[in-house]
């Protein structure tokens, strides 16, 4: 009975302390269950912003297209072209079996074979912006010995003088700077290309057929004529207006043989600017692309321009008129111009060039008042015809050119009076070489002298590259 007792009294003893231990274990239960719920919530929450975050970015990713399209004109409107610098460069190499004369009075002519490295030329165009360019140009000729001429006022009775200045004649044809107001109006200025006939848009060996380019063109005027000055070019529909104010001629290097080319000024170190140039120019058409006519007008008064101005006291003018074409039909290619030009004065330019030293001319001082000159070339492409890789021309040209058409005193000698006829081939193996054979037969209208043949062959290359 004392055991049970005492059992009792203990179960009795520990029953408050069991109660207390389980009212803490369940205070604790719901505390921790409290929070379970509340980080229940809290990883709810974060689920829905990531949800939504997750929905936003694909909802940027499908309209992004629609405002790159929106914002790109915005960003070309805005934008400048990007500067741009361009390396060109072309060059020809002759081989020539001629008759040639000894001198004017020559009526026999020997065979002569002659090689010649006729021209390299490299020209450099920077683009600066959409509106400004400059272009330079430089040609190495012949590989021969170079001069330059001066006018040495303190001799005497004054007197040119040659000097040798370098290993090799170089000339700058080009160095203008070019300024696009908008498509219809241009302005160039700096050293620039002369624009009457042909010979300044078509001077690459692929823009002539001949071996070398048409003789008929330098018995009158500079060939790829160039001066200082200014040009303004204004667009309409296809028509293509130039106007010209440049540095003028120097009536004392005008001579028989090609009556005004001589007068071009880059033999002197310093071109002489007190009688200046107006040329004229409408084109309709492009024609250096082959689909184009047009014609030129040059004048100018030649005296002030003279190193000796005290041997002539008269204008000296001088005016050329030029028709010229080019025109591509399928197949077929068509070229060609026509110059005639008139000199005022010129018993007086012949008296005052015989007599000024240095210049010693002799004969060839006498000069024509009236002179003319005319090439045609009609070129087949065979390409087509015998299915080949590469284009093949056949091509026929005539050349024509008399100096001294009319003299102003005295009767005209028709010693330079001369007709050319000849046939050849162009072979273009790919876009930058070109391979020519010519054959032909010059007539004279002097009667004792016979007609002469002549067969050539030409290297021609050509290339632009962007740097």
């Amino acid at each position: 009975m004392n055991k049970a007792v005492l059992s009792l009294a203990v179960s009795l003893a520990l029953t408050p302390l069991y109660s207390v231990a389980n009212d803490d274990m369940q205070a604790q239960l719901e505390k921790l269950q409290q929070q379970l719920l509340e980080q229940q919530k809290a990883i709810d929450y974060l689920k829905s912003q990531l949800e939504a975050k997750n929905t936003q970015q694909v909802a940027v990713q499908q309209k992004a297209p629609v405002v790159t399209e929106q914002a790109a004109p915005v960003a070309t409107v805005a934008s400048k072209k990007e500067s741009k610098l361009t390396f060109k460069s072309y060059g020809t190499l002759l081989y020539k079996s001629d008759e040639v004369f000894a001198n004017v009075q020559d009526t026999s002519p020997e065979r002569r074979a002659t090689t010649d490295l006729e021209r390299v030329v490299t020209e450099f165009e920077y683009e600066i912006d959409d509106k400004w360019k400059v272009e330079f140009e430089l040609e190495y000729e012949h590989g021969g010995t170079g001069t330059t001429l001066e006018y040495d006022g303190f001799e005497e009775f004054g007197e040119f003088e040659s000097e040798v200045e370098a290993g090799g004649e170089v000339i700058v044809e080009k160095l203008q700077l070019e300024y696009e107001y908008n498509p219809n109006f241009t302005v160039k200025f700096g050293h620039i290309y002369v624009p009457v006939g042909l010979g300044t848009d078509l001077n690459k060996p692929d823009q002539y057929f001949t071996t070398t380019r048409h003789w008929g063109e330098a018995t009158m005027i500079p060939q790829v004529w160039h001066e200082t000055g200014v040009n303004l070019i204004s667009r309409w529909s296809d028509f293509t207006l130039q106007t010209l104010v440049t540095t003028g001629l120097n009536s004392e290097y005008f001579r028989s043989t090609n009556w005004v080319a001589g007068g071009a000024q880059q033999r002197f170190e310093e071109n002489t600017a007190d009688d200046l140039a107006l040329t004229l120019r409408l084109d309709y058409g492009n024609v250096k692309a082959g689909k184009g006519f047009g014609v030129s007008y040059y004048t100018a008064n030649t005296s002030d321009n003279r190193r000796n101005q005290g041997k002539l006291d008269v204008d000296g003018n001088v005016s050329i008129l030029g028709l010229h074409g080019a025109w591509t039909l399928d197949d077929l290619v068509f070229r060609g111009q026509y110059l005639f030009g008139e000199l005022e004065d010129s018993v007086a330019i012949t008296a005052a060039n015989k007599t000024t030293p240095g210049l010693r001319p002799g004969s060839f001082a006498q000069l024509g008042s009236k002179a003319e000159s005319a090439f045609v070339e009609a070129a087949y492409n065979m390409q087509g015809l015998f299915d080949l890789s590469s284009p093949l021309y056949v091509f026929t040209s005539f050349d024509y050119a008399n100096p001294m058409l009319e003299v102003a005193s005295g009767a005209a000698i028709h010693r330079y009076d001369i007709r050319e006829l000849n046939f050849g081939l162009n072979y273009l193996p790919n876009k930058n070489l070109i391979l020519k054979l010519q054959g032909g037969q010059r007539y004279y209208a002097q009667d004792d002298i016979d007609d002469t043949t002549h067969f050539s062959a030409s290297l021609g290359y050509k290339f632009s590259t962007e740097l």
